[in-house]
């Protein structure tokens, strides 16, 4: 039996602007720890499957290279072997989680998967260890077992489990829970009104579900069939069918690429919809882990308590007078004043204010954004690199300006762009610049200019960080405009 982890990292976390854009969503931030939400689910994956497990990130085309320079650029993960199953379009968890399984299975039919989230907080540890090797365990005899959490409080936010029977033990007791034990699931219920969510907690078999599964990969795909056959008017399921032939197609990548454009016309469906609510095979292992799904801004009150008025003040910012209210700056001053039941969030380059009863609406104005061409939905003001870093400063029609930071002995790409030309300014550090097969050293107060369509290199020949202003100027400077020709980090040329 071979473990898998399989992160679902194609998430866009459009509740989180203006921390979150497509490029850089909210599995890619690290505003709650050192480390990304994403390598957090690694290191916990890692913790379960061990050094002989397989680690496996699904993503859409449209973020893969950002996904994999994030994770590039990290110390660990870095230079692990890390598998990429690239989704043709986003088609929700039941797709994706398909793929994920046809693809494993094409390798390694015998396999377990592990399948999280990579834009949740959860705690790792003994207590998530056990949880984990408990599931697998239910999973052998071909169930699809689910991880719940014990309810704190009524919340209407997140969907519940009611399991058949009841764990020993609840919060609270020696050692804060016993030993966890899978029960047979007997429903799923969707963000329930305040009075059943209360209920819920009372009851004692009610979970709220976490978004995680454990299961063989082979049963992921045969439940899917099942529940399409057993569950003939469900709408849910009325596709699992094409869903699975789909997925195995692209697996064997025998198709000549018609089952890459079959998936774009899948239905988007979660996982929970198509299979878990209507499978019969399903389990619960309840645990008290600490956890959140990190589903709106209202999550960065985690980072400070509150104030004698309700009121937290993070990072660069002040308040007088104001309620209940969230002040959130990552770089600039914010000053707010005698506000109400508000969040403030404010980036280098965008800024949100919404009244606190709306979080979860802020996808609509994501949506307004995307409808007028809003060029702050797409990138964050930084990215990472494996070679090390950018920096917006401004752009505007026809023109944009970077700073670039290039670690000592790191180099980008072998590259050309055909729709934009650079002019480079090094601010410190000395520059190894080729460009069309001419090298030279380009020092601090120096400039050197890249005409459009011309193969270049920037590379750091110094032992301290290389710094330079990047001027671009064109009809279009998005990151896709960049024809790889040699990479040393391995990105597709």
């Amino acid at each position: 039996m071979g473990l898998h982890a399989i992160i679902l990292a194609g998430g866009s976390g459009t509740r989180f602007w203006p921390l979150s854009r497509e490029l850089a969503p909210k599995q890619m931030l690290t505003v709650f720890g050192d480390d990304s939400l994403v390598v957090d689910a690694l290191n916990r994956a890692q913790q379960v499957v061990g050094d002989e497990g397989h680690m496996h990130l699904v993503v859409g085309a449209t973020l893969i290279d950002e996904l994999r320079n994030h994770l590039l650029s990290h110390e660990v993960w870095g230079s692990a072997d890390l598998n990429y199953i690239i989704e043709p379009a986003a088609r929700n968890t039941a797709p994706a989680l398909a793929l994920a399984a046809a693809v494993v299975m094409a390798d390694d039919p015998d396999a377990v998967i592990i399948m999280l989230p990579s834009d949740h907080l959860t705690e790792g540890g003994e207590r998530w260890i056990a949880t984990m090797n408990v599931a697998i365990d239910a999973a052998a005899d071909g169930s699809l077992v689910t991880v719940g959490l014990y309810p704190t409080s009524p919340e209407t936010g997140f969907g519940y489990i009611q399991a058949r029977g009841q764990a020993e033990g609840q919060p609270g007791d020696q050692a804060d829970i016993a030993v966890p034990t899978a029960l047979p699931v007997k429903r799923f219920v969707e963000k329930p009104n305040y009075a059943d969510a209360k209920r819920y907690v009372q009851h004692g078999n009610y979970y709220w579900n976490s978004g995680m599964l454990v299961a063989r990969a082979d049963a992921i795909l045969q439940q899917l069939l099942d529940v399409h056959t057993n569950n003939p008017t469900s709408s849910d399921a009325a596709k699992n069918d094409v869903i699975v032939a789909t997925a195995r197609a692209i697996a064997a990548n025998s198709d000549d690429g018609a089952g890459l454009q079959a998936f774009t016309a899948l239905p988007k469906v979660p996982f929970d919809k198509a299979v878990l609510e209507l499978s019969s095979k399903v389990k619960v292992v309840p645990t008290c882990i600490d956890w959140s799904d990190v589903g709106s801004l209202l999550s960065l009150e985690a980072l400070q308590g509150a104030n004698e008025r309700g009121t937290r003040v993070i990072g660069q910012g002040i308040d007088l007078d104001s309620h209940n209210t969230l002040n959130y700056s990552d770089s600039r001053l914010v000053a707010t004043l005698g506000l109400s039941d508000t969040v403030v969030v404010d980036t280098a380059d965008a800024t949100l204010i919404a009244a606190r009863d709306r979080v979860q609406d802020v996808r609509e104005i994501v949506r307004e954004l995307h409808r007028r061409g809003v060029p702050e939905i797409r990138q964050s003001q930084t990215s990472l690199r494996p070679w090390g870093s950018w920096t917006m400063l401004t752009r505007g029609t026809g023109y944009q300006v970077k700073e670039i930071e290039v670690i000592a002995g790191a180099s980008l790409s072998m590259q050309k762009h055909q729709q934009r030309s650079e002019h480079w300014i090094v601010i410190a550090g000395m520059a190894d610049v080729e460009i069309d097969g001419q090298q030279q050293m380009v020092g601090a107060g120096q400039s050197v200019f890249i005409p459009v369509g011309v193969l270049h290199r920037l590379s750091n020949a110094g032992t301290e960080p290389l710094r330079i202003v990047e001027v671009a100027v064109g009809d279009y400077l998005g990151e896709d405009d960049i024809e790889r020709f040699d990479d040393q980090y391995g990105r597709d040329t």
